[in-house]
């Protein structure tokens, strides 16, 4: 399998969109596990893909795999984890690389709809993916800064355990960066006709609530559809 063979066509993805703490990995995850109308769903977890490439590029690397990211690329993606950088125009190529290399790993049905999540962020990088992927439907998980601290406090011992990026100040960056980067992002897809259901997140809500109140949301009966084309 060589290394740009991964993706043939563009893929029906639902994007779910959220300042840090507000669950978008556990409902992701959540959803994985989900059926819906006979459609099957594809987690795409972009901060967890760069854990784990780091992980990965010890001695676990095989065949067609092997060597498949430089140095440079490495430590890039070190760079972002640690420090919560989000990638720019200079990383274009790399994320794309990313993308590919997720599906070079993961066996991924036909018909399956893709989860992202934590890609894109910003505008830019929905340029970059657009050869890739369609966004049909955004799920934004509003939740206040207070809240997602706390959420992500409570759960240092739990999903988030060895995470990097879990500092207090780094969090407090990385929401204001949600705010100021990726708000926008959720603005032009409202623009452009593309639902954007919001779900309220609490200190209590978890992926099994979020997933009752999705489902049955008007504007996400029309994924339904997706299964007959």
């Amino acid at each position: 399998m060589s290394k740009g063979s991964a993706i043939k066509k563009k893929i029906k993805a639902i994007l779910i969109s959220g300042p840090p703490g507000a669950g978008k990995s556990p409902l992701g995850e959540f959803l994985e596990k989900q059926s819906f109308s006979g459609l099957s769903f594809i987690h795409f977890d972009f901060g967890r893909q760069l854990r784990t490439i780091l992980k990965d590029s010890g001695d676990s690397f095989t065949p067609p795999l092997d060597g498949y990211f430089t140095k440079d690329e490495l430590r890039r993606i070190r760079q972002s984890v640690e420090k919560a950088n989000l990638f720019e125009e200079n990383d274009r190529e790399l994320v794309r690389k990313i993308f590919r290399y997720f599906f070079l790993k993961k066996k991924v049905k036909a018909g399956a709809v893709l989860v992202l999540n934590g890609l894109p962020r910003h505008m830019a990088q929905l340029d970059w993916l657009e050869d890739l992927v369609e966004v049909v439907l955004v799920v934004e998980l509003d939740c206040s800064e207070e809240t997602a601290i706390k959420r992500i406090l409570n759960n240092l011992e739990k999903e988030r355990k060895g995470r990097e990026d879990d500092q207090p100040e780094v969090i407090s960056r990385r929401y204001k960066l949600y705010k100021e980067r990726t708000e926008p992002l959720l603005n032009y897809f409202r623009q452009i006709g593309i639902p954007v259901i919001r779900l309220k997140v609490d200190l209590d809500s978890d992926p099994r609530s979020l997933w009752a109140q999705l489902k049955l949301h008007p504007e996400f009966q029309p994924i339904s559809l997706l299964a007959s084309r």
